[in-house]
């Protein structure tokens, strides 16, 4: 087998992850991160894909910035920026990365590390069958040959590399290896600010090496060249001379090497995670598999007699704090039965009790434990890890619960641009500690199949106990965070209660007429074939229109569009937007529109909602998720129905499947009127704002009056368009070339309309320049309500990433807010139903709008709750008001 010499250009690399990754990435205590993840991330895959034990490899370094080279020449690398203090920070965490993962970081005193690589090629050349030079630099071309290649790094980093040989040089410069240094002293390289000569290009260089090999031996047949060439020859002596020194790299550097110190042994396990805990990188602490090795002294009892669970209860009458986890046969709250309850009153403590395992083994029964034990519960705080599951459960079964606190839920609230709040995520952050994870559980196999009510008792049991326990472990740190942090108002007045409100939701789920589906489904198949007729006959042939690159062809190739973009692969963009642009421009291109339209509408709803519905209850029960969004709002999943259209007929038409599932029962629509303006009209104080809302004034007219500079009633629909657009637009922090993409006009038009805004409505100039020097000030924005939000990317020196970061600063209070409000008022709508006994049901929360199955009979009971609850759940600057629908179907 042959052995391998990789060579690692880390400064290079270290730059290229610092620029490519968000810099404001960082740790809870301020340490920036994005370079030492970037490394992080690129080396691991590195490792898996090209690195084999034995293998020799080396991370080089810049040792000082200053070396020979800048002594032959001032300008020297002059051009490139002041290398960022966030990154210079970086780099002591980074070389403690790359040892723990067995690689060695050099680094020698006045040389770069393109020096370093070129003395380690040369000596590895008598000791390695294969060098490769993991780099971006194209000085190191002139090391290639037949031993030494070049893994070019691309754009995606380590994850993009391009193989190097001496036919790829020759191809694309035009010379050999050995004559890259000519090449460079001719042309010049403007990132290094090496000067070459000037008015010699690429091309020109190429000619004169082929012919005379050296730039010494060009110089000794100046006569022979053309008199412009010559002279420019001459001019740029010194010059091109000076240049060669500077790109010739220095392969005689005196070091002393032993390959056995450099050969890739594995990584470091606990080097690894001392420095993954203290950079906070817990998804690549799960991905190796590190945790701390604690030596646990557990106490973790099953209760399998009727005497250990009547103990049990007495000892849970005690407890002030009892955590809970279910086991179960389904994630599906309507299918799921119980197998096994887990409670822990302690730290390392807790209990199992086995009521549904099919093993044979002692257990009691579940009809007999979960009377008693929600008994024994109901003045205790129950707490626990994504605790809607388990309360939906027991709702099921005809009991309920006092939900304390939730882990997940808090996590959120800590971080909500995280994506990740389970368990074992939560367990390895905060800590550091890694539970059996449910993919373990399964790990030997079952004798019966992969079912959890088929595994022992015992294995369950440490499995169930231990959540049970992690999250009893969590709510200790969490809950003095969330106090810490002032964010218990939400948590304890919005978050909490919600989850009983959101489980009943779910339970309740929403019927769908699913004949009527049926009917649509083939009306859209009859509109899609007359589309696809068209559009087949316009294009002289018929093709796949869900294949991007037969559109593509079609339109560009065979019909002549002119394409408006390229993709990130490089191909030409069918995207909607594209093709929104070149709408006129062939009468084929409104009619893939369409068709895409219809296709989708059918695909994701009209064919997908009757596969979903639940054969027990005939109706479908969407997934609430409380962690789905960084801002607060609700999420929607399996299926997504907040994302079922609303504003194209087409979609209205979708909208009119859900119905009631009773006779005599109706569809109720309450829907928030423009709440997210009311609260920039109370959070700004602006006049205008303020009167509008309080007159209960037309305020996309006003705005449209104001930006135009015509009366109201000169205000017609389309200026009425834009005012709305522009009134929602501020909101998310637009800027005029932002605006023009959604109107559709100039940028330079939307640059006036946004100026003449914010001169009618100084007060929204005023909150938004406040509030983003609050967050650039505090790294922070809150709701109303306290639910805060960080905005790291105001620090960014990324203008893109800033622009995101001024979106995030001034939409996030507004819509976290407008969140707060809706959640609050669910609360309080159901706890009513519950109290007048009320069969009405709440079904859907759509953003700003609630959805309810009512009885007929309880239409203006339910019209007056919810009205009532909703615009009065806080007083604001300016009355929250509600529209209210009545039908026998949603639309």
């Amino acid at each position: 087998m042959s052995k391998k010499l990789f060579l690692i250009d880390g400064t290079a690399l270290i730059y290229r992850a610092f620029f490519a990754m968000d810099d404001s990435l960082s740790t809870s205590t301020g340490i920036p991160t994005n370079a030492s993840y970037g490394i992080a991330r690129m080396l691991t895959k590195f490792i898996k894909e090209k690195l084999k034990l034995g293998d020799c490899i080396v991370f080089a370094l810049d040792k000082k910035t200053v070396t020979y080279r800048h002594e032959l020449l001032k300008e020297y690398k002059a051009n490139r920026p002041k290398t960022p203090d966030g990154m210079l920070r970086q780099i002591p965490y980074i070389k403690k990365i790359v040892e723990a993962l067995g690689i060695r970081v050099l680094e020698v005193e006045n040389f770069e590390a393109d020096d370093l690589i070129a003395t380690l090629a040369a000596k590895g050349k008598h000791d390695f069958d294969e060098i490769y030079i993991v780099t971006s630099d194209k000085d190191m071309m002139q090391l290639v040959d037949n031993k030494i290649f070049i893994l070019r790094v691309g754009h995606k980093g380590l994850t993009d590399l391009e193989f190097v040989d001496r036919d790829y040089v020759v191809k694309k410069y035009g010379v050999s290896p050995e004559q890259i240094p000519d090449f460079l002293a001719l042309v010049g390289d403007i990132s290094d600010n090496i000067p070459g000569v000037k008015g010699i290009g690429p091309k020109s260089a190429a000619k004169l090496l082929s012919r005379y090999r050296t730039l010494e031996e060009i110089y000794k047949h100046l006569d022979d060249l053309p008199e412009k060439l010559s002279k420019l020859l001459e001019c740029g002596k010194e010059n091109a001379f000076l240049s060669k020194r500077l790109t010739n790299l220095v392969s005689d550097i005196d070091l002393e090497i032993d390959w056995s110190d450099l050969e890739y042994k594995s990584y470091n396990k606990k080097e690894l995670l001392e420095v993954f805990k203290e950079l906070e990188f817990t998804s690549l602490m799960k991905e190796y598999q590190l945790y701390d090795e604690i030596n646990e002294d557990v106490d973790y009892k099953i209760i399998a007699t009727e005497d250990d669970f009547d103990h049990l209860l007495e000892t849970l009458k005690e407890a002030e704090v009892v955590s809970l986890d279910l086991e179960t046969t389904s994630l599906s709250p309507i299918d799921a039965k119980i197998v096994g309850i887990a409670l822990s009153t302690k730290q390392k403590s807790g209990y199992y009790i086995p009521v549904g395992h099919k093993t044979q083994e002692q257990q009691l029964n579940v009809e007999k434990v979960l009377p008693k034990l929600m008994e024994t519960l109901e003045g205790s705080k129950v707490i626990g890890q994504n605790l809607k599951f388990d309360y939906s459960i027991v709702y099921s079964a005809g009991y309920e619960f006092h939900v304390d606190f939730d882990t997940m839920i808090a996590a959120y609230l800590l971080e909500p641009d995280q994506k990740r709040f389970g368990l074992d995520e939560l367990a390895m952050k905060y800590l550091k500690y890694k539970p059996i994870s449910y993919n373990e559980l399964f790990s030997a196999g079952t004798l019966f199949g992969g079912s959890i009510e088929n595994l022992s008792i015992e294995k369950v049991a440490k499995y169930s106990i231990e959540d049970a326990d992690v999250a009893f472990r969590l709510y200790k740190v969490l809950n003095e965070k969330i106090y810490s942090l002032s964010l218990d108002r939400v948590l304890r007045e919005i978050e909490i209660p919600l989850i009983p409100v959101l489980a009943r939701m779910e339970l309740n789920g929403v019927y769908f007429d699913r004949e009527y589906l049926r009917k649509l489904s083939s009306n859209y198949e009859e509109k899609i074939n007359e589309l696809l007729e068209k559009i087949y006959k316009l294009a002289g042939e018929a093709f796949n229109l869900n294949s991007p690159k037969q559109v593509s062809h079609i339109l560009f190739e065979k019909l002549g569009i002119k394409p408006r973009k390229k993709t990130k692969m490089g191909s030409y963009s069918t995207s909607a937007e594209s093709l929104e642009e070149m709408v006129n421009e062939h009468e084929i291109v409104p009619l893939i529109l369409e068709y895409r339209k219809y296709f989708k509408l059918k695909s994701t709803y009209v064919d997908a909602l009757p596969r979903m519905i639940n054969l027990k209850t005939k109706r479908i029960h969407s997934s609430f998720n409380q962690t789905g969004t960084a801002t607060g709002r609700l999420s929607s999943s399996e299926p997504n129905l907040q994302n079922i259209p609303n504003r194209d007929e087409e979609g209205k038409e979708i909208r009119k499947a859900l119905v009631p599932q009773q006779k005599g029962w109706k569809i109720m629509s309450a829907d928030y009127s423009q709440i997210e303006l009311r609260i920039l009209a109370h959070f700004s104080e602006d006049d205008n704002l303020l009167k509008a809302f309080k007159e209960d004034l037309d305020v996309h007219s006003i705005t449209a009056s104001k930006i135009f500079g015509v009366p109201v009633d000169e205000v017609d629909s389309s200026m009425r368009r834009i005012g709305k657009t522009v009134n929602f637009s501020i909101i998310y922090g637009i800027t005029p070339y932002g605006l023009s993409r959604r109107l559709k006009i100039p940028t330079k038009d939307c640059d006036k309309i946004i100026t003449n805004y914010f001169q009618n409505y100084p007060g929204v100039r005023k909150y938004i320049e406040s509030t983003l020097e609050k967050a650039k000030r505090e790294r922070f924005v809150y709701t109303l309500f306290g639910r805060r939000r960080e905005v790291p990317q105001l620090k960014s020196k990324n203008k893109n990433i800033q622009q995101e970061g001024v979106r995030v600063a001034v939409n996030t209070p507004i819509q976290g807010t407008a969140a707060d409000i809706i959640k609050l008022a669910m609360i309080r709508i159901d706890r009513k139903i519950r109290e007048r006994n009320l069969k009405s049901k709440m079904i859907l929360q759509v953003h700003d709008e609630l959805v309810f199955e009512v009885p007929e009979d309880e239409v203006e009971t339910m019209r007056e709750i919810v009205k009532g609850e909703m615009e009065n759940v806080i007083k604001l600057k300016v009355p929250l008001k509600v529209d209210i629908k009545v039908g026998n179907h949603w639309e």
